[in-house]
């Protein structure tokens, strides 16, 4: 027998109706919503879609479950321009929204996927800078730093990596050899001195002022923000940190050392703990 024209849409449209809420109340809301996520799991997008049509439809502007609507809404979406939509609605209108960090994550690799690597890489920026304490911190730690090395912003992307990869779950392998691929290249990055003159080779290096002092610069950040809260973490871990400068850049230092070998010999134990950085003069108390 040869399957009816229209059946499935008249199928999915008396689904509707007794699955999509009409009262509005938050169990109706949820049960559907728990319902769509089951379809969606399963792999039937057509009927998820079709269902969250009607609910984003039926939702006021202000409830709370519309975030999650459009959410499984763009996971059901036929095509990336539609889930981006959806995506960037949550980020735009329901920035507190428990989806929020979600749909972030996911403009973000909807954008590395297109080749907007520069876009993935301020989205990926954001999801650390807004949601510090979010499930995907670790992830997006790892995604921002790659895309700041492939960019040769090695100073911010060996911090993010070495600030997110403590942050990954022991049971994630794949998640940690990923951390370990791209904090080896940081490692394996030449020590720098930013010393401003340099010793001419014909007088050979001159002996510093008794005055002069040395740090290792973990990073530089243009939002102070940023520079905070990578310093709040790498204080938690022990380090004697701070953020210098009252304007961008504001950049991250470790410990004051008396010698360069000092600062290059502490720098070697900070690599060993997978913090990476570069030797610099230290900024006058």
């Amino acid at each position: 027998m040869r399957p009816v024209p229209g059946l499935a849409n008249v199928v999915r449209a008396a689904l509707a109706l007794v699955i999509t809420p009409q009262t509005g109340s938050s169990q109706d809301v949820d049960t559907t919503l728990a319902r769509i996520e089951r379809l969606v799991v399963a792999g039937d997008r057509s009927s998820a879609r079709f269902l969250t049509d009607s609910l984003v439809a039926t939702l006021p502007p202000e409830s709370p479950r519309l975030a999650d609507a459009l959410y499984w809404r763009a996971q059901s979406a036929t095509s990336a321009a539609d889930a981006e939509r959806d995506y960037l609605r949550i980020s735009v209108e329901h920035p507190f929204a428990a989806r929020a960090p979600d749909a972030l994550l996911a403009l973000a690799q909807l954008e590395f996927a297109r080749g907007d690597r520069s876009a993935a890489r301020r989205r990926f920026d954001r999801l650390l800078r807004d949601y510090p304490s979010g499930k995907h911190i670790a992830r997006a730690s790892l995604w921002s730093g790659r895309l700041a090395l492939e960019d040769r912003d090695f100073v911010a992307g060996c911090a993010t990596l070495n600030a997110g990869r403590p942050l990954v779950d022991a049971g994630d392998v794949e998640l940690r050899n990923q951390f370990d691929y791209f904090v080896a290249q940081c490692e394996r990055l030449p020590v720098a001195d930013s010393v401003a003159t340099p010793a001419s080779p014909a007088q050979g290096p001159a002996a510093p002022p008794a005055t002069k002092q040395y740090s290792v610069q973990v990073a530089a950040f243009n939002s102070r923000g940023d520079a905070t809260s990578l310093a709040s973490r790498l204080k938690e871990r022990g380090f004697d940190v701070r953020v210098v400068g009252d304007q961008a850049p504001y950049r991250i230092r470790v410990g004051r050392y008396a010698t360069h070998a000092d600062a290059v010999a502490a720098l070697a134990r900070m690599r060993a703990s997978r913090v990476s950085g570069i030797v610099v003069e230290a900024e006058p108390k």
